[in-house]
């Protein structure tokens, strides 16, 4: 399948475009569908992370790739936003329950592979997630 990219301003309001554009491209990789559920909720949670942690109250673009190569689902999250810490991006303990951050728990559960990268070529942060199609 042929990689696919989308360009788009870092807002909640786009994340409904973010999810529907992983949609089409996992529909249009045939036979994904056990998996499309949670690749979409993976990389929607990583763009989530974006506008409100890179991002924050200032205005910013996500670079979202897919590539589905080898029963490899290859995902990579840019912006130009705060620099990551990846070392202080941990998900919280699960024994604290309280609404919302959940989202790198749930990205590391569904995902086989999780890294970044700072200052990518075009971008200060560069999300890779991998997951292995069986």
């Amino acid at each position: 399948m042929e990689d696919t990219r989308l360009d788009i301003a870092a807002t909640a309001e786009n994340l409904k475009e973010i999810r529907q554009f992983v949609r089409n491209y996992i529909d249009k990789c045939g036979g994904l569908d056990q998996y499309k559920d949670e690749l979409v909720l993976a990389i929607d949670e990583a763009c989530q992370n974006v506008v409100r942690h890179a991002y924050k109250d200032i205005k910013g673009e996500i670079a979202l790739k897919l590539s589905f190569k080898n029963n490899e689902f290859i995902v990579t999250v840019e912006d130009d936003g705060t620099p990551a810490i990846p070392e202080k991006i941990k998900p919280r303990n699960l024994d604290d329950v309280k609404p919302g951050g959940l989202g790198t728990f749930f990205i590391n559960q569904i995902m086989d592979s999780v890294s970044f990268q700072l200052s990518s070529p075009h971008w200060t942060n560069c999300l890779i997630m991998k997951k292995k199609i069986k």
